[in-house]
């Protein structure tokens, strides 16, 4: 952790990464660093391939995140909630910076899914068993005597909210219920974040739920639940992808399920699983996401696939129940 602080005080042109899609995690800790590093006189960029999710828009700053980086000189690039350059959509370095001096990864994947070859001089703060990276960046802004300011705050909040599942998750932790804390001591309010994330839904978005909802089917053998959504549903309601977030979490509540799947075509013949499951229930997801070529967490984990939805529901769900048996 020091030795992150120094290399961050001894750098002037920061930029930091996230991975694609980015989820309330990814978005609330970069924008809470960036935040921090700003007020200390550095020059910061954002890149996520992806845009932000709409859900995540009455973030302060939300904007200062771009979908382009432009080929400059950084004296150091910060990977937050990831630790493959693969993972952020830019498979070679060489398109986020002309050259770097330095890397920095934060994040609080398992350790088989952060590892850096190309890189000899690469500092690294993993921690798998904090529930949020955004308690790591909260760590790091302690350790470096970074004031939090309540803008800092309402994006670090947002990121501990979200990967816990507003505190309802088993990686609720002290650790992370300090941190939160804090950050409602700086001004942050967990009923308004809560309610842009849970309680903001557009009609378009509640209908798609709807249909979803619906297709619930489970599995007593593997006790998986499972629903998808095709890319022809989300057009016809008018909705986004984005709309799905917080979906998988509801179908994880089936009282008969061990943990759920939703299955949904983001693109023609592209498929992205999300799998989620609870502590109580012993089943890791990421072992399952892991033999598909995703992963994550053990309570949280997804992958992406080739593949017609429509063709490929049943055939997705047998080798999911195969990979569960398996492991």
């Amino acid at each position: 952790m020091q030795q992150a602080v120094n290399l961050i005080k001894s750098s002037n042109n920061i930029l930091i990464l996230t991975h694609k899609n980015p989820d309330g995690d990814a978005v609330g800790s970069v924008l809470g660093l960036a935040q921090a590093l700003e007020n200390i006189g550095k020059n910061v960029k954002c890149f996520s391939k992806d845009a932000v999710p709409d859900v995540f828009g009455f973030l302060p700053n939300v904007s200062k995140i771009k979908n382009q980086t432009i080929p400059e000189k950084y004296d150091l690039v910060i990977l937050l909630d990831c630790a493959l350059f693969n993972r952020t959509g830019l498979a070679d370095i060489k398109e986020a910076a002309s050259s770097f001096d330095r890397l920095l990864i934060i994040d609080h994947h398992p350790k088989s899914e952060t590892e850096c070859d190309y890189y000899e001089k690469c500092i690294f703060i993993i921690d798998a068993k904090v529930s949020s990276t955004a308690v790591l960046v909260y760590e790091l802004l302690k350790n470096a005597d970074m004031e939090i300011t309540k803008d800092i705050a309402n994006c670090l909040l947002t990121g501990i909210f979200t990967d816990t599942g507003g505190f309802q998750h088993s990686n609720t932790d002290p650790q992370s219920l300090e941190a939160a804390a804090e950050f409602m001591k700086k001004g942050s309010r967990v009923d308004k974040i809560a309610k842009n994330i849970f309680s903001s839904k557009s009609m378009a978005a509640i209908k798609l739920w709807g249909i979803a909802l619906s297709r619930i089917k489970t599995d007593p053998k593997t006790g998986m639940a499972v629903s998808y959504v095709s890319r022809k549903d989300i057009e016809d309601f008018g909705a986004k992808e984005d709309d799905l977030s917080g979906l998988v979490n509801v179908i994880n509540t089936v009282s008969d399920a061990k943990f759920s799947l939703l299955l949904t075509e983001f693109e023609d013949c592209k498929i992205r699983g999300s799998l989620r499951s609870e502590k109580y229930n012993g089943i890791d997801v990421s072992r399952i996401a892991r033999s598909l070529g995703g992963g994550g967490h053990k309570l949280a984990s997804g992958f992406e696939m080739n593949g017609d939805l429509k063709n490929n529901v049943a055939k997705i769900s047998e080798m999911i129940s195969k990979a569960n048996k398996d492991n």
